[in-house]
């Protein structure tokens, strides 16, 4: 399959560019989409449950498909595509259906994405992260909120953040909005 530029992607349409982007092997779809065409494929193809699963939730739209695009590499890492795990959630046996061994833990693991979309939304919605929901005025604050609630533990908040803020300015761009009440 030859590999379409940057302005082919662009003239098809998202039905067009999803199925195109889901038969490029992994490392022609990391090394070569430009992050642009990820963001618009990501959207095309999961934006309509992201949407629903956090209308009225106090989550902006705008915070939480960015950081599921990086957890999980646009729905192209490994924890993503064996189970269905959008946002890097690890199994709790008392919460999650399955899991999904990797080399570095047990993840939750989910029939298919809208399950896994739930999952990951409902994660967000717990009281952890209730500050993050009801305080936050921006998808950035939220972000940030959401790290110090403990997600991400391991990375600082100015660079957790730094690796959402591109996506998070691409998706505001696209959508136009934030929170949907």
């Amino acid at each position: 399959m030859a590999v379409k530029t940057k302005t082919e992607m662009k003239e098809l349409t998202n039905d067009q560019l999803v199925a195109y982007l889901d038969k490029l092997p992994y490392s022609t779809f990391a090394g070569y989409v430009d992050a642009d065409t990820k963001v618009r494929y990501f959207l095309a193809k999961f934006g309509v449950q992201f949407a629903k699963e956090v209308k009225g939730s106090g989550l902006f739209l705008s915070a939480v498909i960015p950081m599921s695009m990086i957890e999980s590499f646009y729905g192209r890492s490994n924890i993503f595509m064996n189970g269905n795990n959008f946002g890097g959630v690890r199994y709790n046996k008392a919460i999650h259906p399955d899991f999904y061994q990797s080399s570095t833990g047990k993840w939750a693991k989910w029939s298919n994405y809208e399950e896994g979309i739930k999952g990951y939304i409902g994660n967000l919605k717990s009281k952890r992260y209730e500050n993050a929901r009801k305080n936050a005025k921006s998808p950035e604050e939220q972000i940030l909120l959401i790290h110090d609630a403990g997600y991400d533990p391991l990375t600082t908040r100015k660079v957790y953040l730094g690796k959402m803020q591109g996506n998070v300015n691409r998706v505001r761009k696209i959508l136009g909005f934030g929170r949907i009440e």
